[in-house]
């Protein structure tokens, strides 16, 4: 792999995308180069098949030219997308939902993730919430004079959907901004917060759950993966001007790297730690986390797809319910599966 400068991936993939890029790599195939692909990805673990792909050259195998981009944040990169400056993105199913409400001829193939955060507080707030459960909330309120602080990501983004329904459907706690304060913070940016003493809890994804939950002072309180079975976080969102050979190509690949960190998780965990500069040890413990849960199945997400789309649309971040169909095209999996 070369990594090239700014000036340099100007030139190769459009200003478009250096402006919004953190680092960009440039890969080429070496089977014609046919086409164009652009990739953006957001650096969480809920995207590792990207990792493995990038690592063991997988995207090698595409008859294209490619072109991959780290977005310091899933919104960045949804606007990237949005601006048709990339072709696949890696971020979450509800940013994804927001596109496809907003007419951008896009689908979700393949799934990434899924069941993939850990509700993480305080000792005193952790402590509370086994005695009180959903009442913990307005103990802590009624206690400090004020609503507890939670970080997550911004509203109508995964963790903030999952911490909705967490609060308001799970918990029965009322409306959730009545009962926290929350506070905006991207995922690399959560053990910051939480070593600052900024933030209650967190709703919040590997490897940046295993680190908070090992700070002195804070602990897991909850898994998402009970709180809603199976929820997706996040999936692979395909241009449909990328051409039907290449989407199977592509997702040919993800399903490889899906069953490589299943045969291989060790290897995977390092293939993560290489990509976003994580210590391995730190890797293979987020790696080894229940919150750590991949698959490439599309089929596998429809469900709960839905339901997740109904507190996007409570958000005012689309215009109703969607549908599976609206959102996933599952006939590419199911052509190469």
């Amino acid at each position: 792999m070369v990594t090239v400068s700014r000036r340099e991936t100007v030139a190769a993939a459009g200003a478009g995308l250096a402006a919004l890029s953190g680092c960009t790599t440039v890969l080429g195939s070496g089977q014609g180069n046919s086409e164009q692909l652009h990739v953006g990805w957001v650096p969480i673990y809920p995207n590792v098949q990207h990792f493995v792909m990038s690592e063991r050259d997988y995207y090698a195998e595409l008859d294209a030219e490619l072109s991959t981009t780290e977005f310091s944040s899933g919104p960045a990169a949804v606007k990237a997308f949005a601006a048709g400056d990339l072709d696949i993105g890696f971020f979450g199913v509800t940013p994804a939902m927001v596109l496809t409400d907003n007419g951008v001829d896009a689908d979700v193939l393949v799934a990434n993730s899924k069941n993939g955060f850990k509700m993480i507080a305080t000792d005193g707030f952790a402590d509370r919430y086994d005695d009180d459960g959903g009442d913990a909330f307005q103990s802590y309120t009624a206690d400090h004079g004020t609503k507890p602080i939670w970080g997550t990501a911004p509203d109508g983004s995964v963790p903030d959907i999952i911490t909705r329904y967490w609060i308001e459907r799970d918990l029965e706690a009322g409306a959730t901004t009545d009962v926290v304060n929350k506070a905006k913070v991207p995922p690399a940016k959560t053990p910051q917060a939480a070593q600052s003493g900024d933030i209650v809890g967190t709703t919040v994804q590997e490897p940046y759950a295993t680190l908070v939950a090992e700070m002195d002072g804070y602990r897991e309180i909850e898994w998402s993966g009970t709180v809603l079975p199976d929820h997706p976080v996040t999936v692979a969102f395909v241009a449909n001007s990328v051409s039907d050979e290449l989407k199977r190509g592509f997702v040919e690949q993800h399903i490889r790297a899906t069953n490589a960190v299943y045969d291989d998780p060790t290897g995977a965990a390092q293939d993560a730690a290489a990509v976003l500069g994580l210590d391995e040890a730190l890797a293979e413990r987020a790696m080894q986390s229940k919150a750590a849960a991949f698959l490439s199945n599309p089929h596998e997400i429809t469900s709960q797809s839905e339901t997740m789309s109904k507190f996007v649309a409570e958000v005012g971040n689309i215009d109703g319910a969607m549908s599976a169909a609206e959102l996933l095209d599952v006939s590419v999996y199911d052509t190469v599966a």
